[in-house]
């Protein structure tokens, strides 16, 4: 008796597996959608829940195209959602792109990745700065993330650095660029936070947070390399004053 209700129970999660893994992605999306935030939008869905592709994903103002997974059916198993995810177009510099492996406990939400990538404009991050005079910037954003662990309100545990390697401003007398920008990421009392490097032409040594609401901040100094244009060194005074040792305070 035992034997056939095993056997029963087998038959029932093998064909429950097998209805899962032939589920279109697009079937699944409009099931969710009522769980979703209103302002998440996606575009054209095609393969299955297990392995698929979306045209484009677009939260707020903030797209990414060609979004595709690939899960783990037997993470499930452990209580787990876990798969490869990759995005974007990494040739393509206008476009936010990268890939992680991850994964996502359905019993407490805590999620991790692992051997992610993550590329974006720096005019993205420039919109989220309170700056105390316009800037026009270019250049690419490169976050590599060894290990990450999420926490309350964004991190437990962080193993990575964000890297690029020329920005370029515009000036008034045209563009010019400042070089490389390097920072070590760190989590500091949940919040995601990154030490920047002080081996740059701007000279900027600072520690950047990111809070609640998606707020950056940044506390530091900077002290330009001769090398720059007349008008950064000019701009700078606008931080306020200058130390002993020739450095101007950075808050944001």
């Amino acid at each position: 008796m035992k034997q056939k209700i095993y056997l029963v129970l087998l038959f029932i999660f093998s064909f429950l597996a097998f209805a899962l893994s032939q589920l279109p992605a697009s079937v699944a999306v409009q099931v969710a959608q009522g769980y979703l935030p209103k302002n998440v939008a996606f575009g054209n869905l095609s393969g299955s829940i297990w392995q698929g592709q979306v045209s484009e994903v677009r939260v707020n103002k903030v797209q990414v195209f060609n979004v595709r997974w690939q899960l783990e059916p037997m993470a499930l198993l452990t209580g787990n959602l876990a798969g490869d995810l990759t995005w974007g177009n990494p040739r393509a510099s206008e476009e936010m792109s990268g890939k992680s492996n991850f994964s996502l406990s359905l019993l407490d939400q805590q999620a991790s990745l692992k051997d992610a990538v993550l590329r974006f404009e720096v005019e993205q991050l420039m919109g989220q700065l309170n700056l105390p005079l316009p800037v026009k910037a270019t250049g690419r954003v490169i976050f590599n993330i060894d290990e990450f662990e999420s926490g309350k309100p964004y991190c437990q545990q962080i193993k990575g650095d964000v890297f690029s390697p020329n920005i370029r401003v515009e000036g008034l007398t045209g563009w010019f660029s400042i070089g490389e920008l390097g920072a070590d990421l760190n989590c500091k009392s949940g919040d995601l936070a990154a030490v920047v490097q002080p081996d740059n032409l701007l000279g900027l040594q600072a520690d950047v947070h990111l809070g609640n609401n998606f707020q950056f901040k940044v506390a530091g100094n900077v002290k330009p390399d001769a090398s720059l244009p007349k008008e950064v060194h000019d701009a700078v005074k606008f931080l306020g004053r200058p130390d002993a040792q020739g450095r101007y305070p950075v808050n944001l």
